[in-house]
């Protein structure tokens, strides 16, 4: 078996110098080097998905006034600043936010690829089916790999409430808060922060990271878990352990649509 949870793949020269020649020209040779150097290490189903798809990866440089990174669907590009993006800071180690955003892409040209225009593959996968190809599907419930992060959260919340049966849905939130924060540094409880939050606890930031709870109105969790299991899966094995802990399920769905989405 290849890397953290993937199945063994043989890089293929074209894919190599895809990736190597978009790296150099959007973030010159030195973090070009670092991230290769990373994409060496990665799951080989990640890796395949970059040899896939860094022909088509743009990348865009922040504006002054802009903070952050992010993918942007309207204008098919990653903005983000990479020095800030190599040094990593309290809540991302070095380069994990490009996988990041570089997830969301590779979620969005996906989809786009089998012809869904400007969605992604992780709001549409429903599960696998014959021949082990994924089932896409879009509609209001949203894609399987969020459902299942809520199912599991929900899983969470009655585990403390079972415990203690007059224990409200609040009180049981903040037992899981609490029972986390004690297991993980802000580095690494990052990821399952996010989750918690998008997933639906109830509380904004509740590891002291998320989007904050006006983010997830009207908007699945899918993507935004895809970018961050992809992220951990490549360069942050700390949050890794802590989405296996609290979301098995979920990471046991990304498998599934990496594996099944070789055979689209």
């Amino acid at each position: 078996m290849g890397g953290r949870g993937g199945s063994s793949h043989r890089a293929t020269a074209g894919g190599n110098a895809f990736i190597r020649t978009f790296l150099q020209n959007a973030y010159g040779a030195n973090h070009a080097n670092a991230v290769l150097a990373i994409l060496q290490t990665v799951p080989g189903n990640i890796r395949a998905m970059w040899e896939d798809y860094a022909a088509q990866f743009r990348a865009t440089d922040m504006q002054r006034n802009e903070r952050g990174a992010y993918y942007s669907p309207s204008d098919d590009s990653v903005h983000l600043r990479i020095n800030a993006v190599a040094r990593g800071d309290a809540i991302s180690t070095p380069y994990s936010v490009l996988f990041h955003e570089y997830g969301h892409m590779t979620d969005y040209l996906i989809a786009r690829r089998e012809g869904y225009g400007y969605t992604a593959y992780s709001d549409l996968f429903q599960g696998i089916g014959a021949g082990g190809k994924p089932i896409l599907r879009s509609g209001s419930s949203g894609g399987l790999l969020g459902r299942t992060a809520k199912a599991e959260l929900e899983g969470h919340l009655s585990r403390f409430r079972m415990q203690n049966p007059n224990m409200t849905r609040d009180q049981a939130a903040h037992s899981l808060i609490n029972e986390a924060m004690g297991k993980y540094s802000m580095l690494d409880r990052s990821d399952i922060s996010d989750m918690f939050e998008g997933a639906g606890i109830g509380v904004a930031f509740p590891l002291g990271s998320g989007h904050g709870l006006s983010y997830w109105s009207g908007r699945g969790n899918s993507k935004e878990i895809f970018a961050e299991i992809t992220s951990a899966e490549a360069a942050h094995p700390g949050s890794l352990r802590a989405i296996k802990e609290y979301f098995p399920k979920t990471y046991q769905v990304y498998q599934d649509m990496l594996k099944a989405r070789r055979k689209l």
